[in-house]
């Protein structure tokens, strides 16, 4: 070893103190240094000046390096006291300490030792003090001890003041296997924060400790164990997508590395605070923990991690257990994963995970209760397979567009050929007002297919709608779907149907046959036709098309025919004043939105071949030539006319062609500046003209309404 010595001796003389500097150059191999030193430098200086010294106190000298097993003290001073006395003590007084890989990083580590021990292959500094710096942290003073022996070296550091909390280091180093212990208690995240100079995130406040053991060889790390506790912590990102107020958090990680993996173990608990994941938002407190374990391995030369177990629980709310495979040697690509979800009652959950994602959605203002168990499985980042287990579900739509109750289900899709039967019962089912009795629909899942696996007669409206064939399939390009449906229904009730939707109060029933049905862009069409036996006719519905049926924006598209319907039974039940005779007609391209009609043309009166009594009361004359605009009402109540209750009629008729919210007037044939809306005939007669053959629809509805009220209403 060379080193460079320069000896400061301290003389006392006649009780006067004073100072010589010697040089002195020694190149040795390394040797116990400590004894050489007395034995061959100072020797050299004592016996140069020993005619002027006539007592030594104390000797300081620096070197330039002192070296054991990869430590190394560089520029140090040591000074050595009490040589008169048989054990003279050596102190440190300072140096740059210079540690082994990893820790070599840090620099200008300049220690002082109040007790110091150096021989060959041996240093010990024991009450010491010290400050480092590094590339990133500023100078720190601290209290320390530090050894090297027979190739194992040990370094502590106790007290270090750090981000207004404390701090303790050991580091211990054996034939290049080494081990480092650290702890800290109270660390200011405020201050770590400003230090680090983090711009994607603002923390507001929150204390942090921290335990931290690494073991390794050389510059590899062996093994890690990390103890974290955050308290108080609040945090937010920049783009406001993550967020947390006053949280408590203790996670704690073990890993260990094998021969080409590593090993990890982890448990994590928040205990209690505020958390904001967009869109989520979780304020937890003892009665809702969140717990997370997970354990797996890694292999950092295939870019590939196995997640063998993770078991996350938001408790008395939802657990969820999972495992996967993920590569990310190109882009990340989960190869094959599990999930399988426990939810003891959805109405807590749904309220707190599933309804910020519905928000501004259709499905928007959806209430879930009831149990689920749900079982996911992906392959290549492609989701292959789900099942689906709910009972005792509540399904309640706020917008009062559907409603589902004490239902039971089993749901089994898969990607790929699926034998799983499906299944979806209920108690009760309720769509828009239209309520369905219990029932069950049997089906399949597969892919983007839907099929029904048996016929389901559901009772609804007093009567049958029968499904005898169902499948549904969309085509890969999301835009195109087929759908085939075979089914009837049988007797369904029109005087519900009409309480349900708010009309005026109908009666008779529906009855028909559905031979197909079309799904094509965006709307839902029925082929064949409804019939519904009411007023002793019928009325026949073609052409049923629908779109956003159960959205806020629903339309329908229909046609409609009617033969023969007995206007005595329609004008008792609608309280307009007695007509007798036969009635048909027709409704074309007829286009609602929200139950609103917005175009149609429609025309209805007497058929041709109707040989039937026509009689008309002086009521249903006087609410006809309202709807027409007419004067029939004064010539009633002033001419010889109001002395008869009924008159003969040959026939009548009305239409109307509806375009922007007018009314185009048609009646029986025209006349004069009119038509006819009632053509007299026999005695007594009358005819009733209109001569305002437009008419604003809201105008016409508002008449239709006035002529039909009544202090009584009957259903029959």
């Amino acid at each position: 070893m060379n080193f460079q010595v320069e000896i400061l001796v301290i003389n006392t003389l006649a009780g006067f103190q004073y100072m010589t500097i010697v040089k002195s150059t020694c190149l040795r191999k390394f040797s116990p240094l400590y004894y050489r030193i007395l034995s061959t430098c100072l020797l050299f200086v004592v016996l140069g000046y020993s005619s002027v010294t006539s007592a030594l106190d104390s000797v300081i000298f620096s070197v330039d390096k002192i070296s054991a097993n990869a430590w190394s003290l560089q520029n140090a001073q040591l000074k050595i006291t009490q040589l008169d006395q048989a054990t003279p003590q050596v102190s440190l007084i300072s140096a740059d300490l210079q540690l082994p890989p990893p820790f070599n990083k840090l620099r200008k580590l300049t220690i002082r030792c109040q007790k110091f021990t150096w021989r060959e292959n041996y240093v010990d500094c024991q009450q010491g003090q010290g400050r480092f710096n590094s590339s990133n942290l500023k100078a720190h003073a601290f209290k320390f001890s530090f050894q090297v022996k027979n190739k194992k070296s040990q370094l502590s550091i106790n007290n270090l003041t750090w981000f207004g909390g404390k701090l303790s280091l050991d580091v211990q180093d054996q034939l290049g296997k080494w081990k480092v212990h650290l702890k800290a208690k109270g660390l200011n995240l405020m201050q770590l924060e400003r230090f680090l100079a983090l711009d994607l995130f603002d923390i507001t406040q929150g204390l942090a400790d921290l335990d931290i053991e690494l073991t390794g060889e050389q510059g590899d790390v062996q093994a890690l164990f990390a103890a974290v506790l955050l308290d108080q912590f609040s945090i937010q990102d920049q783009q406001g997508r993550f967020a947390s107020e006053v949280l408590t958090l203790n996670t704690e990680l073990r890993a260990n590395k094998e021969e080409k993996s590593w090993q990890w173990q982890s448990n994590t608990k928040i205990s209690s605070g505020d958390l904001y994941i967009e869109p989520i938002y979780l304020a937890i407190d003892s009665a809702h923990v969140i717990t997370m374990t997970n354990h797996g391995l890694w292999w950092p030369d295939q870019n590939k991690i196995e997640l063998a177990s993770i078991e996350f629980e938001h408790i008395n709310l939802a657990s969820l257990q999972a495992s996967a495979v993920i590569n990310y040697q190109s882009s990340l690509i989960i190869e094959a994963a599990e999930l399988a979800l426990h939810i003891s009652e959805l109405k807590p959950v749904a309220a707190i995970y599933l309804a910020p994602f519905l928000e501004a959605s259709p499905l928007e203002g959806i209430e879930l209760q009831g149990q689920l168990e749900a079982r996911l499985k992906l392959q290549q980042n492609v989701l292959s397979e789900i099942n689906l287990d709910a009972r005792h579900l509540t399904l309640d739509d706020t917008e009062q567009r559907f409603f589902l109750d004490e239902a039971n289900a089993q749901i089994n899709w898969t990607k790929q050929a699926n034998n799983k039967a499906s299944f979806l019962n209920w108690q009760g089912l309720k769509l828009k007002a239209i309520a369905f009795d219990p029932g069950q629909l049997d089906f399949s899942l597969f892919d983007k297919q839907v099929k029904l696996l048996q016929p389901a007669d559901l009772t609804v409206l007093g009567g049958i709608f029968s499904i005898q064939k169902f499948s549904f399939s969309k085509a890969e390009n999301n835009e195109d779907s087929v759908v085939h449906f075979e089914g009837l229904v049988d007797k369904l009730s029109v005087e519900q149907l009409s309480t349900a939707l708010k009309w005026e109060p109908l009666t008779g029933s529906i009855s028909g046959y559905i031979p197909a049905v079309r799904y094509e862009n965006k709307i839902l069409s029925l082929d064949g036709e409804l019939k519904m036996q009411v007023f002793d006719g019928e009325v026949r519905v073609k052409n049923l098309a629908s779109s956003g049926l159960f959205t806020n924006f629903s339309r329908f598209y229909m046609d409609l025919e009617f033969d023969s319907l007995d206007l005595g039974t329609i004008t008792r039940k609608f309280h307009t004043g007695n007509i007798e005779g036969k009635l048909s007609g027709v409704v074309q391209n007829l286009y609602l939105e929200n139950w609103q009609p917005i175009s149609f043309y429609a025309w209805m009166g007497t058929p041709e071949d109707d040989d039937s009594t026509h009689k008309i009361s002086q009521k249903a004359v006087e609410n006809i030539a309202s709807i027409g605009g007419s004067s029939a009402a004064d010539v009633l109540s002033k001419g010889f006319l109001g002395l008869f209750s009924s008159f003969r009629y040959d026939k009548l008729g009305f239409g109307c062609y509806l375009y922007q919210g007018v009314c185009q007037l048609m009646g029986v044939e025209a006349v004069d500046n009119g038509f006819y809306l009632i053509k007299g005939g026999g005695l007594p007669r009358i005819d009733i003209i209109g001569y305002n053959p437009r008419l604003n629809w809201s105008v016409l509805l508002e008449r239709l309404r006035r002529i039909t009220a009544s202090d009584e209403f009957i259903i029959e």
